[in-house]
């Protein structure tokens, strides 16, 4: 009986190690965790929503040593943020930092007994998962303590909460120094995993080699280094980088006498630079690595974040999807636990489409049911995919009518038939026969949120330079709304901020359009003096539009596009009847003015009395701007008031659609979202350079006012353009659209 047990029990542990050891099963079965230590606490949720559920960890730097060794909760620690992480069903487990001081990592090991139970304590009263321990740049004399300091935590902290461990790369086997600080062995046995910081191949020093952050090789064996220590495979996480490293190859300093020998920066920062000065991408299959090369011309600067790039030649190794997935590989060649990453904020957005699959050697990325800018087309009836551009081709699938498929290239005219290459949305791949395919182009025009969807608008609409740029606030619409009259007028893009920090995305496009003046639509409530004195300080010239209100706004606005004797009347209620007018106001320069539901206010009465105003346009129905409303125009002398109207947002994009279709061009459409439109904001003036309209659509069905307007008004197959992403225009609903086509 007892050997029937052992046998049985030894099945059953078996089992459970081949299941926790196949990572190919499941997505989720290597572990993730990343450091956030970059941005506004505010955007803190932002960043960890844009991994796309990769995270089992955050880790955020809650807790720092002070110069005497003890322990510092910082002003970083957010209540909200972290029942905000356990309802996502990530667990929040700061980091414990010296920030490379070492006299406080010394001191704070000297008193570790206290320091172990004051984190443990921490721990206990923010509702934290844990402690990740992160003492940097302390000598090898002080290794053992370390390792101590880990014991007690384990010993203080509850098992079911985690301790973990930072360790510097070793893959020389160095003993001495801050990498000899680190004993891998005996640090395995107490941590719940050390995570290697696989990266700084290169780092910020004269002294640097210019090269990788983080080679293949240097991370395999960064890995191979822990296992050789004996560190069981399921305690190494393997840490990759986000960041990259930038060299003046023609001198190391800039004009200002600033090295720039392994200056850090962004991932984010790379491709707006190669835009804008011509610069070349490649990569170094030797150590899987890619590196950009430009040229700032004589008289030229830019800058990356307060480092003043002058006239010269640059070079930056950094890490993109080729050289994150090569890295990716390695958890699943080894078998260890997972990766942890430095750090959230510094990725490209991209990174979390194929983060997970790659990680568990799936080839596939997570938007794989997204469509993507490009041709695309509708079967007009049951069509077969073919593996070849024959009829003798292999069927590889039967299609029903209405399904949509992406165009992948030119047509190839065999049997009677141009056969288009087609992939669908699961990667599918093929050839259909153009006879049975309705070709339109796609444009979606989207980003992580409201902010980056604006810079991808302005990165689409404005290639190289704009001489000027309009700046509205991103969480209220108002400003904005109005002030895409201006940007039309000054051929500018419109992009939006927050209200007290400028976000990254948008200072990188800023610095990529160069502009000669940057005008800001709003108060200091509206836009801080902080982003205000941010962009003086870059040497921009900035001027701001405002008035006391939203409605005393708009009319400074109105006053710095030109007032005739006409002008649009929109609520300054939370509506996108603005945004529909808004590509016909900008193609006539007609300012839209913002009024309240029953009565106008103040600052539009002596407006409208003051320059003559003789026809108004109202957009929306009653409930949003009242008959009483009305009546008070017609007591200003004003003699002709018109309305434009729907039953509803979406039927009043539509109407307005079509009473201004003489000046519109309905082979070029555009679509937003009518309960989340402020993410399509800064594509009103990119819609009115097209002259094209704005239909407002919802997320779960075809408001039969557009399926009536794309049957019965637009051209044949027209051009789309959808603005905002997949959160709030699904995949399906898309699909819909794309079937309404003729």
């Amino acid at each position: 009986m007892m050997r029937r047990k052992l046998i049985f029990s030894f099945i059953f542990i078996l089992l459970i190690t081949m299941k926790c050891s196949s990572p190919t099963n499941s997505q989720s079965t290597f572990f993730n965790m990343s450091y956030i230590y970059f941005g506004s606490l505010n955007s803190y949720v932002d960043q960890v929503d844009k991994t796309k559920g990769s995270l089992d960890v955050v880790s955020p730097n809650y807790f720092d040593l002070t110069k005497e060794g003890a322990l510092d909760i910082t002003w970083r620690l957010q209540t909200s943020f972290i029942s905000e992480m356990h309802n996502r069903g990530i667990k929040v487990v700061p980091f414990l930092a010296n920030h490379w001081d070492s006299t406080a990592g010394i001191n704070g090991l000297q008193h570790r007994e206290q320091l172990a139970k004051d984190v443990a304590a921490a721990i206990q009263k923010y509702n934290l998962d844990g402690v990740n321990v992160d003492i940097e740049g302390v000598n090898h004399v002080y290794r053992d303590a370390h390792t101590d300091f880990i014991r007690l935590l384990r010993q203080y902290i509850p098992n079911d909460k985690e301790v973990s461990v930072a360790v510097a790369a070793n893959p020389n086997g160095w003993s001495t120094g801050w990498h000899g600080f680190y004993d891998y062995h005996n640090l395995g046995r107490y941590a719940d995993y050390l995570m290697i910081m696989a990266y700084d191949e290169s780092w910020e020093s004269p002294d640097s080699p210019i090269g990788p952050v983080s080679s293949l090789s240097f991370f395999e064996r960064s890995v191979q280094y822990a296992i050789n220590q004996d560190v069981p495979k399921s305690r190494i996480v393997a840490g990759l980088p986000f960041y990259g490293r930038m060299w003046k190859l023609d001198g190391s300093t800039n004009l200002e006498g600033k090295h720039i020998t392994g200056l850090g920066l962004s991932s984010t920062r790379v491709a707006p630079l190669i835009s804008k000065f011509n610069g070349e991408i490649h990569f170094d299959q030797n150590t899987q690595s890619p590196f950009a090369t430009f040229t700032i011309p004589k008289g030229q600067n830019t800058f990356v974040g307060n480092t003043n790039l002058t006239e010269g030649e640059y070079i930056i190794w950094y890490e993109n999807e080729p050289s994150i997935r090569a890295k990716l590989s390695i958890p699943l060649k080894y078998g260890i636990k997972g990766t942890g990453s430095w750090a959230l904020y510094h990725e490209t957005p991209d990174t979390w489409d194929y983060y997970t699959s790659a990680l568990n050697g799936i080839d596939n990325k997570l938007d794989g049911k997204t469509y993507g800018t490009g041709t695309h087309g509708v079967t007009t009836t049951s069509v077969n995919i073919r593996s070849s551009a024959t009829l003798s081709g292999t069927i590889i699938r039967t299609l029903k009518k209405d399904a949509v498929v992406k165009v992948t290239g030119e047509p190839i005219h065999v049997d009677n038939h141009n056969w288009y290459p087609i992939k669908l949305t699961d990667g599918k791949n093929g050839f259909v026969s153009g006879n049975y395919l309705r070709k339109f182009d796609l444009q979606e025009l989207y980003g992580q949120n409201r902010y980056e969807t604006s810079s991808f608008i302005s990165n689409e609409g404005w290639k190289g330079n704009a001489d000027t740029i309009v700046l509205g606030r991103g969480d209220v619409p108002a400003d904005a709304l109005a002030g895409s009259v201006l940007a039309k007028k000054l051929q500018a893009p419109l992009l939006l901020t927050k209200s007290t920090q400028l976000p990254e995305n948008i200072d990188i496009e800023i610095d990529r359009l160069a502009p000669t003046k940057i005008y800001l639509l709003g108060g200091k409530a509206a836009i801080s003096e902080s982003v205000q004195d941010q962009l003086k300080n870059k040497g921009y010239s900035v001027s701001r539009i405002s008035g006391d209100t939203r409605y005393g706004t708009a009319v400074s606005i109105a006053n710095q596009v030109g007032v005739k004797d006409e002008l649009i009347l929109a609520t300054g209620m939370d509506s996108p009847d603005a945004l529909s007018v808004a590509p016909y106001a900008g193609i006539s320069q007609i300012p839209i003015l913002l009024s309240k539901p029953t009565q106008l206010p103040n600052e539009l009465i002596t407006f409208v009395e003051q320059n003559d105003i003789d026809k108004v346009t109202i957009i929306g129905g009653e409930a949003a701007i009242g008959k009483n409303v009305e009546t008070m125009l017609k007591n200003l002398g004003v003699q002709t008031i018109q309305r434009v109207k729907g039953s509803d947002r979406y039927e009043t994009s539509v109407e307005i659609a079509k009473y201004y279709k003489d000046a519109l061009n309905f082979s070029d459409i555009f679509f937003a979202s009518g309960n989340s439109y402020v993410d399509a904001l800064p594509g009103s003036p990119l819609a009115a350079t097209s002259r094209s309209p704005i239909l407002l659509i919802n997320d779960n069905t075809l408001p039969p006012s557009v399926v009536d307007f794309m049957i019965n008004e637009s051209e044949a197959s027209p051009k789309i353009n959808i603005l905002g992403g997949y959160r709030i225009l699904p995949e399906t609903i898309r699909t819909t659209l794309f079937q309404t086509l003729k």
